[in-house]
């Protein structure tokens, strides 16, 4: 993220192309990463974050769906299974991480849906990573696996 200031803002992006997609397992490629720091919480010590911008979907039935991957040694497991699933890391081996070459590589993730309560009080739901895939369990058809529904009916396919 950066801040604008008053003096001299440009701006150009009409934002992402985001959507709730029914919740199953999908293709996605990395879009963007962002190299950012977490704050910490009462379980998570500060530490640097880095945020995902997947494009998950085929075809025209796409959505940018974000993740955040806290480098934390208490969820190494998710930073391994992230890296497998982009064919980075193989199971049990050590791993030097390269995160300036995460952007265009691709995978298999699961999507479940993740329920909010907006600024003004609205009922949302949001598209959200529960896990990535080993690619030995990926679809071997390269087709997303439906589980659940969109949110809306407008948003199914």
């Amino acid at each position: 993220m950066t801040a604008y200031n008053w003096d001299s803002t440009t701006i150009e992006n009409d934002g992402g192309d985001f959507r709730t997609l029914p919740e199953g397992i999908y293709p996605f490629t990395v879009k963007k990463l962002e190299k950012a720091f977490f704050n910490g919480s009462n379980s998570i010590p500060p530490c640097p974050r880095a945020n995902l911008t997947l494009r998950v979907g085929v075809g025209a039935e796409v959505s940018d769906v974000t993740d955040g991957l806290l480098l934390d040694d208490t969820l190494e497991w998710k930073l391994c299974q992230f890296f497998l699933a982009i064919g980075d890391r193989k199971h049990g081996e050590r791993l030097n991480v390269n995160w300036d070459a995460v952007e265009g590589k691709s995978g298999w993730v699961q999507i479940e849906h993740r329920e909010y309560t907006d600024k003004e009080g609205n009922d949302k739901v949001a598209n959200q990573v529960a896990r990535y895939l080993d690619p030995a369990d990926a679809p071997s058809d390269g087709k997303p696996v439906i589980t659940g529904s969109a949110s809306n009916d407008e948003d199914a396919w």
